[in-house]
């Protein structure tokens, strides 16, 4: 981290520190550049990265500070940081920042090279809270998505039949994140695992279950409690951890504050699970099961966001034992990390990562310039080098896949957090891959805002990807929670003004505008 720019400006923000602080004590001396500057490095610096001024408008640098110098406190259980001395780190970031974030510039694509047409499926909803669609296989039908649905707290399966789309109720879940098909106790029936989050926003609340949806007979399904009585639940895989036979559960905790975890349910048999916890973490994203290191066994990778911003690998050393490796940290705790998956993105046998960072629930919540989409190659023995794929405000995630045919994988991402004011911005994107990885950025929609979730299928069995998409209205979920009761909830006075909205989109690919030319 350079400090030249922002210890210009330092001297200036020490004589006018009483713009971000109360008048200083008789008993606090004045202090140098150099002095602050190592304040700087002691204290934020401390458990990650230490953030360059330039990340923040100088009006949110003193909020931002005092709430990290309270979180220090809460994890000390004391006094972490001197008020003197949040007073000085205040003065260093306020007085070295600028009044305002450079904006990214507006992307025209004057000749993109695809064609796509939209439509709307399913019920509309004043809120629409869609957190996952899952592209599963589950009756046979050819076309079939799990929807994780907040707004409505439901998991739905989304079909496509002769007769058209339907959406069919599968469970009440409190706001669930995630789905998985699987055949837990290998009877030939499709059940369904799903994780739940239980609660918004982030909280140590213990609100987050696993959950089982044991298939007893054809499209009937019983709910199960895997576990409970924990923080946030994100993500959550079947898979065989322990080389056993059977399926075990990985479980990323997000939590919030001092509650996260991330942990393992090992399937004991008769139905029964015990638990054993590999890191006590808030902020992950994910657990996904991937053999990073090509040894044979199944490790587990997760993306930490909050004032973490890293991934971790949990390398499988057998017989249910797992060792932490650290393999990426983000250049920043303001990074916003919001969703990782791993794909062999330059095909040469590896796991590679596909990464998000956009986070629109921060301690500053505006569209950060340095939001965007970026992939980290595999380089062998736990190595993974950084790539940029296009910076992005608010992206929320990005699925590869073969959008144009060329027989490599593009990107599609999506944003929840960006300014909607502005027509020209877009909730989806996607980038063209070249074949070598250098990608080209290509506009697709800019409405509905505030997209989270993103599949791929061939839905009219045309030889051509179409994308199926969720919708989040992140927006509203934040004016209701800045109302005073702080309830998210249906009727909420937020809403009543509020019109109905789509929830679930489909882009039908139409293929090349060239062939459409002619």
């Amino acid at each position: 981290m350079k400090y030249v720019a922002a210890i210009v400006f330092l001297s200036l923000a020490l004589y006018a520190l009483t713009s971000y602080s109360q008048a200083k004590p008789e008993s606090a001396k004045q202090k140098t550049v150099e002095q602050v500057v190592d304040l700087v490095k002691q204290y934020c610096g401390s458990c990650h990265k230490i953030p360059s001024p330039a990340l923040l408008p100088k009006k949110s640098w003193p909020a931002v500070i005092q709430a990290m110098a309270d979180l220090a406190a809460k994890r000390m259980g004391q006094e972490y940081i001197s008020a003197e001395y949040i007073r000085d780190i205040t003065a260093f970031y306020a007085g070295s920042s600028s009044e305002t974030l450079p904006r990214l510039p507006v992307y025209d694509d004057v000749n993109p090279p695809l064609s796509f047409r939209g439509f709307e499926l399913g019920h509309e909803s004043k809120m629409p809270l869609i957190i996952n669609i899952k592209l599963v296989t589950l009756n046979g039908d050819d076309a079939e998505f799990l929807v994780c649905d907040g707004g409505r707290n439901e998991l739905l399966l989304l079909t496509k039949t002769k007769k058209g789309w339907q959406e069919t109720t599968l469970a009440k879940v409190t706001l669930p994140s995630h789905t998985e098909v699987i055949d837990i106790d290998l009877d030939g029936d499709k059940d369904i695992l799903v994780a739940a989050l239980g609660l918004l926003p982030p909280s140590e609340a213990l609100a987050g279950k696993v959950l089982l949806l044991r298939q007893s007979e054809t499209g009937k399904f019983e709910k199960e409690v895997l576990l409970e009585n924990v923080g946030r639940v994100s993500d959550a895989r079947a898979v065989d951890l322990d080389s056993d036979g059977d399926l075990d559960i990985a479980v990323s905790v997000f939590g919030g504050g001092l509650v996260g975890e991330l942990t393992w349910l090992e399937n004991v048999g008769g139905g029964k699970f015990s638990k054993h916890t590999l890191l006590n973490i808030s902020g992950a994203l994910n657990i996904s099961p991937a053999d990073i290191n090509a040894d044979g066994k199944t490790d587990l990778v997760s993306l930490i966001s909050q004032e973490h911003e890293m991934i971790v690998g949990l390398i499988n050393s057998g017989k249910g034992q797992f060792k932490l490796e650290r393999l990426s940290k983000g250049p920043h705790p303001m990074f916003g990390s919001t969703g990782m998956r791993t794909v062999d993105l330059d095909g040469d046998n590896d796991i590679d990562f596909l990464v998000t960072n956009g986070d629109a629930l921060d301690l500053q919540q505006d569209p950060k310039p340095y939001h965007g989409v970026q992939w980290f190659e595999n380089t062998g023995n736990l190595k993974f080098v950084y790539h940029n794929i296009g910076r992005f405000y608010g992206a929320a995630t990005a699925i590869p896949g073969d959008l144009d045919a060329d027989g490599d994988l593009d990107i599609i991402a999506s944003s929840w957090n960006n300014y909607w004011d502005d027509p020209k911005r877009q909730s989806m994107i996607w980038f063209e891959n070249d074949g070598e990885q250098n990608f080209t950025r290509h506009n697709l929609i800019n409405k509905p805002q505030s997209i989270v979730t993103v599949e791929l299928k061939d839905i009219n069995e045309d030889k051509r990807l179409d994308i199926v998409a969720g919708v989040f209205r992140i927006d509203l979920v934040k004016k209701i929670f800045e109302q005073p009761d702080k309830k998210l909830t249906q009727d909420a006075d937020v809403l009543a003004r509020e019109e109905l909205k789509s929830r679930i989109i489909i882009l039908e690919n139409l293929g090349s505008n060239n062939d459409l030319k002619k």
